[in-house]
């Protein structure tokens, strides 16, 4: 009887430390998905850079997920900083775009004058297949020299 007892507590013991430990559980290596905050856009960049005279350097890259139909930008305008708030004023190029390709570069100079702060705002878009996506992506602000 005693022998059976020690049993039971044994029993028990074993049971109880299974359900007080934490499971692990893997997921299985070939199913790894990259997680992505768009379904479409993979990257941006919009810089602008001061090169002397008043001449600005604008460059705008788009990097989508995959080879697609069509990319490129909607809109770069120039903006300039005026009594604190930032307005647009002039448009570099509108409704630029590229088809079948995963990536988009639209790179020129702008006039400026010096001492004058600019920034470039972008409007990026990507569609494939049915769906579409924009962002609006806005340079650091620079001064002209």
């Amino acid at each position: 009887m005693l022998l059976m007892k020690k049993l039971i507590v044994v029993f028990l013991t074993i049971v109880l430390c299974t359900m007080a430990s934490p499971f692990t559980s893997y997921a299985d290596a070939g199913n790894d998905l990259t997680p992505q905050a768009s379904l479409y856009i993979r990257s941006t960049s919009a810089t602008i850079q001061p090169q002397g005279n008043g001449k600005l350097y604008l460059e705008n890259i788009l990097g989508a997920t995959r080879i697609v139909d069509q990319l490129g930008v909607k809109t770069i305008e120039i903006q300039t900083l005026k009594n604190g708030y930032w307005q647009s004023t002039y448009t570099i190029v509108k409704n630029d775009y590229l088809y079948n390709t995963g990536t988009y570069v639209y790179a020129c100079y702008y006039s400026g004058t010096p001492g004058t702060q600019y920034r470039s705002y972008v409007e990026f878009y990507v569609s494939n297949a049915g769906g579409e996506e924009t962002k609006i992506v806005t340079s650091q602000p620079v001064t002209a020299n």
